[in-house]
C-alpha cells in the first residue's frame, strides 16, 4: 500500500513521510524474509540527519554526501542490483524523467551492492544520467536499516528504497518496499519533493 501522509514534529515542523513497508511476507524471487527488527532499531529515519557517505561510482570516482549541490534536495534510490528487472525498469523510468528533477532543484543517486565493475557494465549499456554508487560493504544500506539478508541467493542486498533529503541533509521521506516491484513511481517522488518544498516555504512565510 502506497499511502503518503504528513506527521507533525516539534516546533510545528512538518515532515513528509512514506509508509515504511517492512512486512515479513516472502515476495517471489527474494528468498526468505528475516525479521527486520534489529536493522530498524538503528536505522536512520524521518527527521534524522542523513548518514554521511563516500561511495565509488561506476568510474571508480568517490562521491560524497557533501558533494551535493548547496540548496538542492537529494533523492537516494537504493536498488537490488543490475540483475533485477524491476530495478532496471525503475532506473530507466528515472532516466526518462530525469529532466523533471532539475527544475525542482533535486539531484539523484542510485545505490546498490554491485561492484564498480558491475555498475560500469550496467551504465555502459544504459547510460544513466545519474551516478550508480557501489555500497559493497552495505555500510550506508545498514545505516538506513534496509539490508535484505540473503536477498539474492546467498548474499545480502538492499531492499528497494527511496529516500529524500532536504538541503540541510535531513531525511524528509523514506519508502521501503515490501517486494521487488514495490517502489514509489517517479510522479510520486516528484510530488513528494514538491510537498516538502511547499511545507518549507510555508514555514518561512
Amino acid at each position: 500500500m502506497k499511502t503518503f501522509h504528513l506527521i507533525l514534529r516539534s516546533k510545528a515542523r512538518f515532515i513528509l513521510s512514506g509508509v515504511l513497508a517492512l512486512a515479513l511476507l516472502a515476495p517471489v524471487g527474494c528468498g526468505n524474509q528475516p525479521s527486520v527488527t534489529s536493522y530498524q532499531s538503528r536505522a536512520a529515519g524521518l527527521g534524522d540527519k542523513a548518514p554521511d557517505f563516500s561511495l565509488p561510482d561506476s568510474t571508480g570516482h568517490f562521491v560524497k554526501l557533501s558533494d551535493a549541490q548547496t540548496g538542492w534536495y537529494l533523492v537516494l534510490v537504493f536498488y537490488r542490483g543490475s540483475w533485477c528487472g524491476a530495478c532496471l525498469n525503475q532506473l530507466l523510468n528515472l532516466k526518462d524523467d530525469y529532466p523533471k528533477f532539475a527544475p525542482l532543484h533535486a539531484a539523484l543517486a542510485a545505490i546498490s551492492v554491485d561492484s564498480i565493475e558491475d555498475s560500469a557494465q550496467f551504465n555502459d549499456q544504459w547510460r544513466f544520467p545519474f551516478p550508480l554508487l557501489s555500497d559493497t560493504s552495505l555500510k550506508l544500506i545498514d545505516a538506513y536499516g534496509i539490508r535484505h539478508p540473503n536477498g539474492h541467493g546467498v548474499y545480502d542486498i538492499a531492499r528497494p528504497t527511496v529516500v529524500i533529503l532536504d538541503p540541510h541533509r535531513v531525511i524528509r521521506f523514506k519508502y521501503v518496499g515490501t517486494s521487488p516491484v514495490d517502489r514509489p513511481t517517479d510522479n510520486e517522488i516528484l510530488s513528494a519533493i514538491q510537498q516538502i518544498q511547499q511545507i518549507d516555504a510555508g514555514s518561512h512565510s
